[in-house]
């Protein structure tokens, strides 16, 4: 038998259309149609997922001098052993878990999606990546990626990009928190970003122990148009050193803010403000 024609009878023997198929392996109705006519091969990862879904072996799908599928041991109704192999999904075929040759992943995969997302997509194993609404890996792409590294609207990775929120050791996003964050609002060790908060921070506002911000610089040492700095400021057209053990008064360093930052920072102006009148205990 051709590998078209396994395809094909493991299909019809599962009970499954062309459609729900293709809907398991992310392919199209057309694609399995050429699959099962010989006119085109599947891929080597689908030949995998193929393997999987219908406990057969990769050899048996592949060489046409086999023909006996039992040639990989079964267990119970819903695994397979193949040598060092386990392979285990739920009773719809959706769930795997496999160790081979001391590898082990572990994949899930909601059947519900959106715009062609699976809702729930959980992949981990040694170069194994996830897609989907929420995906869950060590390469993760999604709206909510969570992983090694990630990339989506909110993501949780290590290394990540984030449009809306990033949150990791490297991060990148709308708001980014992270050893080395990078962001309209950026909090970090390493910070940069409009609003910057960490121990080295710059912006265009920026609070931290070294602070460089093109409008406001706020910290130990700061440089900036306005500078309000504990040991040091330097600005080019406000500063002030308030010493670190004593007080200070806010009224200057806030009125300079006023008269000379642009209402177009107004957000970032304000919370800027904020933060000066709470380190002033104002």
């Amino acid at each position: 038998m051709t590998l078209g024609e396994k395809i094909y009878s493991l299909r019809i023997r599962s009970g499954l259309s062309q459609e729900a198929f293709g809907e398991k392996l992310s392919v199209s109705r057309q694609s399995v149609s050429k699959w099962e006519t010989d006119q085109s091969v599947p891929e080597l990862d689908k030949i995998v997922l193929i393997s999987n879904l219908f406990m057969v072996s990769t050899d048996y799908l592949l060489k046409e001098t086999i023909s006996d599928e039992t040639a990989v041991g079964e267990k119970g109704s819903l695994g397979m052993e193949q040598g060092s192999a386990y392979i285990e999904r739920n009773a719809c075929g959706d769930q795997i878990y496999v160790v081979a040759k001391h590898r082990v992943f572990y994949e899930y995969k909601s059947k519900k999606s959106w715009r062609g997302l699976p809702l729930v997509h959980v992949n981990i194993g040694f170069g194994r990546s996830a897609k989907g609404v929420i995906a869950i890996g060590l390469a993760a792409k999604g709206i909510v990626a969570i992983g090694l590294a990630g990339l989506g609207i909110i993501t949780l990775a290590p290394v990540g990009i984030g449009l809306l929120l990033s949150m990791g050791v490297i991060a990148v996003g709308g708001i980014a928190l992270g050893n080395f964050a990078v962001g309209i609002i950026a909090l970090g060790a390493v910070c940069v970003g409009l609003f910057s908060m960490g121990a080295l921070a710059v912006g265009q506002f920026s609070l931290g122990a070294m602070a460089i911000g093109q409008q406001v610089a706020v910290g130990d040492v700061a440089h900036g148009n306005i500078a309000l700095g504990f040991s040091e400021a330097s600005g080019t057209i406000f500063q002030q050193v308030t010493g670190k053990q004593s007080g200070f008064d806010p009224q200057d360093v806030l009125r300079a803010i006023d008269e000379n930052v642009s209402s177009y920072w107004y957000p970032f102006k304000q919370w800027i403000k904020a933060m000066i009148r709470i380190m002033a205990g104002a």
